[in-house]
């Protein structure tokens, strides 16, 4: 993994591409080019120029690209990097990401039956309470 680049001011804001800024583009365009402190895209992909290009097109201002080829990695980059918030559409990514990292969950139909209106989560991401 490449050395971590310098950390701007504030908050840093992690962010994965496919199933959250490709679902809602707009959004996450204003949001990353309104956040004060530092964007990381932490993407499961292996084309970084693909992923450049996906951002480019839907205008998200970013300062780090993050690809990875395994799901604990992207829990490795968090903790690197000191992201303060990560925004995923997986549970999986997220079960390994340490507790002073806030997340947020972003649905949509890879994550949630809209037609039972219910996340759909494996025995791994999931506990049921009663």
């Amino acid at each position: 993994m490449p050395p971590t680049p310098h950390k701007k001011a504030g908050l840093t804001l992690g962010i994965d591409l496919d199933g959250v800024i490709t679902d809602a583009p707009d959004f996450f365009s204003a949001w990353t080019h309104s956040w004060p402190g530092t964007v990381i895209i932490i993407t499961f992909r292996s084309d970084r120029q693909k992923a450049v290009n996906d951002l480019a097109i839907r205008n998200i201002k970013w300062d780090q690209l993050v690809l990875v080829n395994r799901f604990d990695a992207k829990a490795e980059v968090i903790e690197e990097r000191n992201v303060d918030i990560y925004i995923d559409d997986q549970p999986e990514m997220l079960i390994n990401i340490k507790s002073n990292t806030h997340v947020m969950l972003f649905r949509n139909g890879g994550n949630y039956d809209f037609n039972d209106k219910k996340w759909m989560l494996s025995e791994q991401t999931g506990k049921l309470v009663c």
